[in-house]
């Protein structure tokens, strides 16, 4: 069979040394390794000692029959697991429903044929195997509800915090507003007030759709890929940050890649990363810094770089940097406002992309953030 699973232990039990003979060279001809047993007792030992990954078993035996020792097997932890097939010449009704009770998951009659021990062998493995995998991905996918669970608390909670202040801010000023009579001494002070609320509402607004785009690119809804070249892409993402750069004093560099590289990307979110990354570097960076940013290609993978010779990050915050929410030392020391969002929404995009993000930084001389992105698509 195509899916054979070699290299497997399966553990023979009969007390007719014929019929382990027969089925040992049978089993060891097609890659399994085999061991025997002459009766109950003695193949228990083994079995504790060594777990096989499947028994065939026979159910005539003195001492113990096949039976007795299923129903050990399936009493304990650690075997009840392991698939047993019954091998014997009794072909009634009554004995082949014994067997199915007591465990076994097939019953093969003497005589027997060759082919039809084999493929039965090969299926029970073969479906052993495939419910392993089926729980491992149940398992993981509830980790994954988990976590998602613990983030949405955590959104819920830090959401909660960050709105409540600009809320207030609003309320208050709303209120200095509604105190003012419309004589004309009072005009500065009603424009600060109504800037402050516009400002106020402006910083929930962006927490808000940093939160929803943390549940859209999370959940994978709404991405739309599309190949670009990277060249022009980069060129499109820099051309309003010259002038921010510019303003700052700051230099930017773009060392672009050769022009005929490709990328499959959503480009409305991939866009963000690269915003959201030249935007942090620019924002961290001193007047007379640099921030470059370059990009190349392998045979596989294009990578792109946003380097700055801005403060840096401390190594304490590095591993919690892409985490929702979290505001850096350095960021909480400038009183640098954001939502803590940010670099986790820019996380995720890469890794929906099958990318990989990192960083290195040195406190005081800056920070590099690269992005490797494969350049087929691999859907996640």
């Amino acid at each position: 069979m195509a899916n054979r699973i070699y290299k497997r232990r399966i553990l023979m039990v009969d007390d007719a040394p014929s019929n382990l003979r027969l089925l040992a060279d049978l089993l060891g001809s097609h890659g399994y390794e085999v061991s025997e047993a002459p009766s109950g007792p003695v193949a228990l030992k083994m079995i504790q000692a060594n777990l096989p990954h499947l028994i065939l078993l026979d159910i005539f035996m003195p001492g113990m029959d096949g039976y007795q020792v299923c129903q050990q097997l399936k009493a304990d932890e650690r075997t009840r697991e392991i698939p047993v097939i019954f091998i014997s010449a009794l072909s009634d009704t009554d004995n082949i429903v014994k067997g199915f009770e007591v465990g076994g998951v097939d019953y093969i009659i003497k005589p027997f044929k060759f082919r039809e021990v084999l493929a039965r062998v090969e299926n029970h493995l073969l479906l052993v195997q495939q419910r392993k995998e089926i729980e491992a991905l149940r398992l993981q996918d509830h980790q994954s509800f988990e976590a998602l669970n613990r983030m949405k608390d955590e959104f819920i909670r830090m959401a909660t915090h960050d709105l409540r202040n600009p809320l207030n801010v609003i309320l208050g000023y709303t209120e200095v507003v509604g105190r003012l009579d419309i004589a004309e001494s009072h005009q500065p002070m009603r424009n600060d007030a109504l800037q402050a609320i516009r400002q106020n509402i402006q910083k929930m607004r962006g927490l808000v759709t940093d939160i929803l785009d943390v549940a859209q690119v999370e959940t994978g809804t709404g991405l739309t890929f599309s190949t670009l070249s990277l060249k022009t892409f980069l060129e499109k993402c820099l051309a309003d940050f010259y002038i921010v750069a510019q303003q700052k004093q700051i230099k930017l560099i773009f060392n672009a890649p050769d022009s005929s590289t490709e990328i499959t990307v959503d480009e409305h979110y991939m866009t963000r990363v690269v915003d959201n990354l030249v935007s942090n570097a620019i924002k961290y960076t001193p007047s007379g810094g640099e921030v470059t940013i370059s990009a190349c290609a392998d045979i596989d993978y294009a990578t792109i770089e946003i380097t700055d010779t801005g403060i840096g990050i401390a190594e304490d915050d590095l591993m919690h940097l892409f985490d929702a929410f979290y505001r850096a030392s350095h960021v909480q020391h400038e009183d640098i406002e954001g939502s803590g969002l940010g670099l986790a929404i820019v996380k995720t995009i890469v890794e929906k992309h099958s990318g990989l993000i990192t960083v290195k930084s040195e406190p005081g001389k800056g920070s590099t953030f690269s992005i490797r992105l494969p350049l087929q698509p691999i859907y996640s």
